[in-house]
């Protein structure tokens, strides 16, 4: 029987915040640290391209830095980065149509460590074309970001209902096409 890894939450201190707002560098770094896996991959499940998830990302961080007293106590400071990102992508890829994959990046970037890289992008691509761009989304952050589905539905301004049922189908569908791979 097959055992499963547990989901890693990120946690973030709310007075990290605080505390860049002081200019500690280490905060910031640690603010860093903490979080920029999960936001580089919500980004790259935007941009499908590492060189423009890697922008965002610096600008989103960008962001976070000159806009850290607005952030709002008892939320959730992964939730409240996340919406930054997503404003970010969204003022700068309205026009933009079709993105292209880099799938070695996301592979590299997502843990794929345990197939080839034929495998990987093989199955990178099954799952972009199995998955809506929203559906691909609701499951990064809630299995990589860590958000819980009442945070997503927030900070992506959809009812809690649609977050979970989207979330619940795209599982399945992956489930059903991956199985034991996932």
């Amino acid at each position: 029987m097959q055992q499963s890894t547990p989901k890693r939450k990120v946690h973030i201190d709310e007075r990290l915040f605080e505390r860049i707002r002081r200019g500690e560098q280490d905060a910031f770094r640690e603010l860093y640290e903490i979080s920029y896996r999960p936001l580089y991959a919500f980004l790259l499940s935007y941009t499908l391209n590492s060189e423009d998830a890697k922008d965002l990302l610096q600008d989103t961080y960008i962001q976070v830095y000159k806009n850290c007293h607005m952030y709002k106590e008892r939320g959730n400071p992964m939730a409240w980065m996340m919406k930054i990102a997503k404003n970010l992508f969204l003022m700068k890829y309205r026009q933009k149509r079709e993105p292209e994959v880099d799938y070695e990046q996301m592979e590299q970037k997502l843990g794929f460590d345990d197939l080839s890289n034929v495998d990987n992008r093989m199955v990178l691509e099954k799952m972009f074309e199995m998955l809506s761009v929203d559906d691909r989304n609701l499951i990064i952050l809630h299995d990589i970001g860590g958000l819980k589905h009442r945070e997503i539905a927030k900070l992506l301004e959809k009812p809690l209902g649609t977050v979970i049922a989207r979330y619940n189908r795209g599982i399945r569908k992956l489930q059903k096409e991956f199985g034991e791979m996932l």
